[in-house]
């Protein structure tokens, strides 16, 4: 890799003015303090939660993670203005003076969407081979991404053998996203409940949690995060706990792993959504709860869905659980007025995965949810999540094939929300 690197900054006002600039990184460099490790990105994702990181940089302190350079040309070094938008991947220990984390340990967690190297101070949390970052100026975020795992690969992301790389690659997509979805379906609706926001002493009761007499939708259906939900709700429910019946509400409604013979189960275009025939299909399974779970449905569907039920299934309670939000680029900050009114809805409660996490590793334990989460993992990789995606491996941050060309295409609508889109760090020049 030569010295010479790209480095892709955002607008923060207008996510879709964008730039690929030349970056050298300080010469000579500063030697490392005890405690510390640097660390570069060597394959990471790009998918609509990185238009929420951009979107709401500034709310959730996702824009302190790793600001521009102050070297940067004018007016790229201008931290009011750009930022470097986060991303999910796998990265390489290049220097270390941690005990436990050798020179060329490769580690899964939140890295900047280039391959500058980051200095990271590490301390080791539960269960093993796990790792907190304590950087002061990472503070603000939430602790989801401050957590930084030892990757068992078969190599460095560069030897990879094709179908390992592909492998990796998915995982790399998914992994971010899959917890979100499992932990939705298995704890903030099941048995032992979880408050959405993992807001402790804030009311979230069994009754709240309860689906055995619930007809569950999903609204855009078809999204990653909304795959692990769904396969959650097929596969991993304890017996009897529900639902009456799923509703998939998809822009790709004839993919098959959106129902399923356990339960009865539906998938419908947004055009259908609200159709007699649905609605009765609802109705006959005498449901005295709707449950919408929302992981980003199309503008204007959510008003539309809420409208028919409380028309045609009056009797019955509603419930929303807000998980991500329209896979759009702010354009302005006044835009945030629109998501602002959505999380009035009375109905309506935000999901929270750092927070949900939080409550479990305090009320389970680290190592009893990272556990029982891996072998969940492994049950959704082997029941084939993937199926129907197609996958693109980019390369760098900078062009049209590198991470600057994916934000484009994902500001401009080109980018499918069933791709799944990773770039090679390692190959950046």
């Amino acid at each position: 890799m030569s010295s010479l690197l790209s480095i892709h900054v955002v607008n923060k006002s207008n996510n879709t003015l964008h730039h690929s600039v030349p970056y050298t990184p300080p010469s000579p460099v500063h030697p490392l303090a005890e405690g510390h490790v640097k660390a570069r990105a060597s394959l990471v994702s790009l998918t609509s939660n990185n238009l929420a990181y951009a979107r709401l940089g500034s709310s959730w302190d996702w824009w302190s993670g790793y600001q521009v350079p102050s070297s940067l040309p004018p007016p790229y070094n201008d931290a009011s203005q750009y930022g470097i938008v986060p991303t999910w991947g796998y990265g390489e220990v290049l220097a270390s003076r941690v005990p436990g984390l050798e020179l060329g340990t490769q580690l899964w967690g939140f890295w900047p969407s280039n391959s500058m190297a980051v200095d990271f101070k590490l301390v080791p949390d539960e269960p093993e081979g796990h790792w907190r970052d304590v950087t002061k100026s990472r503070a603000g975020m939430m602790s989801y991404y401050h957590r930084y795992q030892v990757a068992n690969l078969h190599g460095k992301i560069s030897a990879l053998s094709s179908n390992d790389l592909e492998k990796v690659a998915w995982q790399t997509v998914f992994l971010p996203l899959f917890a979100c979805g499992y932990w939705t379906s298995k704890y903030v609706l099941g048995p032992q409940p979880v408050h959405p926001f993992g807001a402790p002493g804030a009311e979230w009761t069994k009754e709240d949690a309860d689906l055995s007499k619930a007809v569950v939708i999903s609204l855009s259906a078809s999204g990653k995060t909304a795959r692990a939900f769904t396969d959650t709700l097929f596969h991993s429910r304890e017996p009897g706990t529900g639902p009456l019946g799923f509703l998939a509400v998809s822009s790709k409604p004839d993919a098959e792993w959106l129902t399923s013979g356990k339960l009865p189960s539906r998938a419908v275009a947004y055009a259908d959504a609200t159709s007699d025939e649905t609605t009765k299909w609802i109705r006959d399974l005498h449901p005295s709860r709707m449950v919408i779970v929302d992981f980003g449905g199309r503008a204007g569907s959510l008003d539309s869905l809420m409208t028919a039920l409380k028309s045609s299934l009056s009797q019955a309670s509603l419930k929303i659980i807000g998980i991500g939000g329209t896979a759009t680029a702010m354009q302005s900050p006044s835009e945030l007025a629109a998501f602002a009114k959505i999380a009035r809805i009375p109905e309506r409660v935000q999901m929270n995965t750092s927070a949900v996490r939080d409550v479990l590793i305090e009320r389970d334990g680290a190592k009893a949810v990272f556990d029982e989460l891996d072998e969940a993992w492994r049950g959704f990789e082997v029941r084939g999540f993937a199926k129907g995606l197609k996958l693109k491996i980019g390369k760098g941050a900078g062009g049209e094939e590198g991470f600057e060309g994916g934000w484009r295409g994902l500001c401009e609508g080109r980018a499918d929300a069933v791709d799944g889109v990773v770039y090679r760090m390692d190959l950046d020049a």
